[in-house]
């Protein structure tokens, strides 16, 4: 008697999304949250480690730099390692650097052991990213996959705002080393808990057969609600050849270049404005002569609309196509970002304007991370998401330098944001000119 044969993203595909998919779902937006916490504390820690430590002003910049170096290392290497060895592998490892990195720099003594400590941080953390985007990517249905990656991608501004609050309370009481044992003995603490429970990737599994039906049908059973599946059942395999080496190639051969290098552009060109908004729009806000509560409370207005967004923009992609509703956005954002230089000395004006960039450039960010898993088949997603993600990093460092500059040249609000505008209008652009788009999802009936 023939065996019963079945095709994992068909079961995928077909299923309502069942607890099992929901709570893949829960620790991959832990992972996010204890990353936005841990990416964000070096900052709220700033002040305190500045007077604790004796460090000046221009000491603070490689401390910065080194962490997001150290991501964007953490991308390009550990990307591709979740395609060979497999993504479960690749974010348990990612979480137990960063969470033991963090956990390290609460003893930090001098400023080269900081530098270091935040760039071995770095690694780990820009690791995590795009190996937990890949793999709740290939547990969810396609219809369901920008609005899965928006509730994931929402665990950063929470984990930003929850370092916020927490470092508010903390620091004062038991110095800044507080927050760093905080922000690493948590994905230290969570880690056993993905370790029991945090499963493979089913299609990372169809990519490599070797031992791998059982495991195979143990999902497909947490899957599939409908109907019995015999223990009997084998599965369709990929038989197709992939590379063996890490598969950088790949994104160029099976891709395209034209497409790959466009999204690269996207991710840099959007970051680099993303880290120009949260690393100097306080700083310019108090040399205008606004207050620093002032200043805060417009970058958490900056924060929401770039939370709200994503949901908004799945939505919005799922019936009018990625697109369109890709290339809308950072074309608002610019506007956004052109409109803030005009009325620079209208606070009202700032803070909605604010919300407005953060909507479509920060929240435009989130749905980028899930268009580029759109792009990339399964044995090469963890590194298309990986690489965009690290040249994107670059973006993050270029911006806040080129923005330093033009404070340096002291042109005014008004040059700063519209730097920042025609870099969103290029980003735009970019998005416009890539091939490979999400179609509108049509639903029968």
């Amino acid at each position: 008697m023939n065996k019963p044969t079945l095709i994992i993203q068909d079961i995928i595909e077909q299923n309502p999304m069942g607890s099992f998919q929901k709570l893949v779902m829960f620790f991959c937006a832990l992972v996010i949250i204890f990353d936005g916490f841990d990416v964000l504390a070096i900052a709220f820690a700033a002040p305190a480690i500045s007077t604790d430590l004796g460090l000046s002003k221009a000491q603070l910049g490689p401390v910065f730099s080194s962490g997001l170096v150290g991501m964007m290392i953490g991308a390009l290497v550990l990307g591709p390692v979740g395609d060979k060895y497999g993504r479960r592998k690749a974010i348990l490892l990612s979480v137990f650097v960063f969470g033991i990195c963090t956990l390290l720099t609460g003893f930090a003594s001098n400023f080269n052991e900081l530098v270091l400590l935040r760039f071995l941080t770095g690694l780990g953390l820009g690791g995590a990213m795009p190996n937990v985007t890949a793999l709740l990517t290939e547990y969810v249905s396609t219809k369901r996959r920008n609005i899965a990656i928006a509730v994931i991608f929402l665990g950063m501004p929470i984990g930003g705002i929850s370092g916020g609050l927490i470092s508010a309370e903390i620091i004062p009481v038991f110095g800044w080393e507080s927050l760093f044992f905080v922000g690493g003995l948590m994905p230290l603490l969570i880690l056993p808990l993905l370790i029991i429970w945090l499963p493979e990737s089913p299609r990372f599994l169809i990519d490599h057969p070797k031992d791998s039906d059982k495991l195979l049908l143990k999902i497909a059973q947490k899957i599939e609600q409908r109907t019995e599946l015999s223990q009997q059942s084998t599965f369709v395999h990929n038989t197709q050849g992939h590379e063996s080496n890490f598969p950088i190639k790949s994104l160029f051969i099976e891709t395209g270049a034209r497409d790959t290098i466009l999204i690269w552009c996207a991710f840099f060109l959007n970051l680099m404005v993303v880290y120009f908004l949260y690393t100097w729009i306080p700083t310019l806000l108090v040399n205008a002569g606004y207050g620093l509560v002032q200043a805060t409370r417009t970058v958490v207005i900056l924060n929401v609309g770039g939370a709200l967004a994503p949901f908004i923009f799945a939505k919005a992609i799922s019936k009018w196509g990625s697109k369109i509703i890709l290339t809308s956005c950072f074309f608002l954002g610019a506007v956004s970002m052109l409109a803030i230089g005009q009325v620079a000395d209208k606070l009202v004006l700032v803070m909605s304007l604010s919300f407005f960039a953060g909507f479509f450039i920060v929240g435009g960010q989130v749905s980028l991370n899930a268009f580029a898993s759109y792009m990339y088949p399964p044995h090469i997603r963890a590194t298309g998401v990986g690489w965009a993600l690290g040249i994107g990093r670059a973006g993050s460092i270029v911006g806040p330098l080129l923005a330093g500059l033009l404070v340096m040249m002291a042109l005014g609000l008004n040059t700063y944001f519209n730097v920042f505008g025609v870099l969103s209008l290029f980003t735009a652009l970019s998005i416009y000119l890539i091939s490979r788009h999400e179609k509108p999802h049509v639903t029968k009936g």
